[in-house]
């Protein structure tokens, strides 16, 4: 089964993008993220690419003004669509980098929308302030089930090309599967502030009862 596809449904081109841009920009953050925390979220704490395919990935969604960056902040262009990704959906690196740009409205907004009018006596005023508050506040539709969380603003990892090996034996010695491994990770990051992801993983494996000499041990001995 190939990247960007899940079981029994084929998902479409042209919502790849979006969904994938949900991961990351799913809870209306302010600021946007760094280019730094963009990259790491998407190579490291998610898996999905090498961090120099994330790197192309975020130059390629900037030039197809998919992203806008301002000041090193990078966030979705105005009028994109946030898609909560299905179960089982894996972004394709090939299909992310041949996608059409995004394409901006340049029509004017509808009087319906701008300029209201109501017959007297059909729509109470307050009804009438409740409705347009509907229509002019987006909402993003999420499955928290299957949601991946993503922590930002956080310094950069001292040890981040053993992260991936980290994670993997620490799920291998515990039982857990990756994606618990790092949600606890991200977990504890929220709840001590400003440590790395390394440091939230070695916390975890410690709460698991694991040997943290041996594991450290076995990372040095795959690296060398």
């Amino acid at each position: 089964m190939e990247c960007g596809e899940y079981i029994g449904v084929t998902m479409s081109t042209g919502g790849d993008v979006s969904r994938l841009l949900y991961t990351v920009f799913d809870d209306s953050l302010v600021g946007g993220l760094s280019r730094e925390n963009l990259i790491r979220s998407w190579s490291l704490e998610i898996q999905w690419f090498t961090p120099e395919e994330a790197e192309e990935i975020v130059d390629k969604l900037i030039e197809l003004e998919w992203l806008e960056e301002k000041e090193g902040t990078l966030s979705p262009s105005i009028g994109v669509q946030l898609i909560a990704p299905e179960l089982g959906w894996r972004p394709m690196t090939r299909r992310i980098l041949t996608h059409s740009p995004f394409q901006k409205s340049t029509s004017p907004p509808s009087n319906i929308f701008s300029t209201p009018t109501v017959s007297q006596g059909n729509i109470e005023k307050k009804d009438m302030k409740k409705h347009t508050s509907s229509l002019s506040t987006p909402t993003v539709h999420t499955n928290k089930a299957d949601e991946i969380e993503v922590v930002r603003r956080h310094p950069i990892d001292r040890a981040e090309a053993s992260i991936p090996i980290l994670i993997e034996l620490i799920a291998r010695e515990s039982g857990l599967e990756n994606k618990e491994v790092v949600r606890r990770a991200q977990r504890k990051r929220r709840a001590l502030g400003p440590v790395t992801l390394w440091m939230a993983l070695a916390l975890v494996a410690r709460e698991q009862s694991l040997d943290m000499f041996g594991i450290t041990s076995e990372i040095n001995r795959i690296e060398d």
